[in-house]
């Protein structure tokens, strides 16, 4: 579900130098600490309730009460979670996030690990905007919804320290060469021209093998789900437990080779709008969904901005065949010797039979495709062949021409992505060595 682990959705908000314990947070980031970690205030029939246990984590309980604090949060934040599955299933998975958030609680006190609060200054201020707050409001708008403010800012805490204890531990074995991210970087070049595919998610995790079999039957309602009509956005964006339920699913842009093989070979198999069936890999089960597929090229050809301009002369009667051909004839032996627009613009000032115009700057998307192509392969400055039409010959120069930014990711993206999933898949591996050497007695 969207209310998942942490680490999940804070693999990209770290900063490329590690040695700072300062996070850079993003809306996503805010967003699932709204949806998981804040709790309403108890009431006084929820007394008995907290004598209930839930689980067991080493020397800690968890509570009946926590637990359905936690499922009252997400019926509210997300009611098609509760509707869509089981009673007893939700149950046991949001108690197993409660024990995997315990486990990280644990590990960031053992290491005394402490968040400043700079850190959490800023995480309040992301919270106001992601909820389009007016700044400093974020503790009135914890009243009005009647939230124990100091239950969120211990989550926290708790969210940023894990985070801060899985650099600590993992800093020494995500240094990244420059030969790495040059590779990732030739590879690109490599592929322009080739096919890529833009994809949307929903990957949940296998945290530890147990729950392998759950996993995978929850992976497999969500895809019946969608093959008989649910809207694969609002199943991602409620379930999935990456980044990218955020924005929905949508996890961009990958050439062939990118994902693992088993990703890989599966979307080659299925059409523009089709799904894969629920595919395993190390950490986890994904579906996948193709949303479009094209060409890699440097940069979007769509976004080229030209500065246009058109030169005309005017015929004064119509001419008979050999006329209007000897007149074209000069027109382009005259044309042949402009090298830029300010000479064409001297040869209209000149000769009163030429007309120049501005027709102002375009983006290559919105002209026809004949003059795309035309103002694609336009050297700047040199007039394209002039054309006839009516009484008219005219031609199109390009004054100018901007690309939009390059496809190619520069050094500084190319080693945060290599960090962060680095850092991720290291992630995972000490949240389940948390869990085998610990003592977890659930008792739903």
């Amino acid at each position: 579900m969207g209310a998942t682990s942490f680490i999940y959705e804070i693999i990209n908000l770290m900063k490329t130098n590690l040695k700072t314990k300062i996070l850079s947070l993003c809306f996503g980031h805010i967003a699932i600490f709204i949806l998981i970690l804040l709790s309403p205030q108890a009431t006084v029939s929820e007394e008995r309730t907290r004598l209930s246990i839930a689980a067991v984590v080493n020397n800690k309980v968890i509570t009946a009460s926590d637990l359905q604090k936690r499922l009252k949060l997400i019926s509210i934040i997300s009611p098609s979670q509760i509707s869509s599955i089981k009673e007893r299933q939700l149950q046991k998975e949001v108690l197993n996030q409660l024990i995997n958030e315990e486990l990280q609680n644990q590990e960031v006190t053992r290491l005394k690990i402490k968040v400043s609060e700079k850190e959490i200054d800023n995480a309040k201020r992301l919270m106001e905007q992601r909820f389009k707050l007016p700044r400093n409001t974020l503790n009135e708008f914890i009243i009005k919804n009647k939230l124990d403010y100091n239950n969120v800012i211990s989550q926290i805490e708790t969210s940023l320290g894990w985070t801060l204890a899985v650099q600590r531990k993992f800093s020494n074995y995500l240094t990244i060469s420059d030969e790495e991210v040059a590779e990732v970087i030739n590879r690109l070049r490599d592929n322009i021209g080739k096919e890529r595919y833009l994809i949307s998610e929903i990957f949940l995790p296998v945290d530890y093998t147990k729950n392998e079999n759950e996993v995978r039957d929850r992976i497999k309602k969500l895809y019946n789900s969608i093959i008989n009509g649910a809207d694969f956005r609002k199943v991602a964006r409620d379930h999935s437990a990456t980044a990218s339920a955020m924005d929905s699913g949508r996890a961009g842009w990958f050439l062939k080779g990118q994902l693992s093989p088993k990703l890989d070979l599966a979307l080659q198999k299925i059409k523009i709008g089709g799904l894969t069936n629920p595919i395993k890999t190390n950490s986890g089960f994904h579906i996948l969904k193709l949303e479009k597929k094209n060409v890699f090229k440097e940069f979007d050809e769509m976004k080229v901005k030209v500065n246009l301009i058109e030169t005309r002369i005017t015929t004064a009667k119509p001419d008979n065949n050999n006329n209007s051909q000897k007149k074209l004839n000069s027109l382009k032996s005259l044309l042949s010797k402009i090298k830029t627009c300010g000479e064409l613009e001297k040869l209209s000032q000149i000769n009163t039979a030429y007309t120049t115009t501005n027709l102002g700057n375009f983006l290559v998307g919105e002209l026809s495709s004949n003059l795309r192509e035309i103002v694609m392969r336009s050297k700047i400055g040199i007039p394209n062949n002039p054309t006839e039409q009516d009484k008219e010959i005219s031609t199109i120069t390009v004054c100018n021409r901007t690309t939009p930014p390059s496809n190619i990711p520069d050094d500084q993206t190319v080693l945060r992505n290599l960090r962060g999933k680095k850092i991720e898949s290291m992630a995972r591996k000490y949240l389940r060595n948390l869990r085998q050497s610990a003592f977890i007695e659930g008792r739903l």
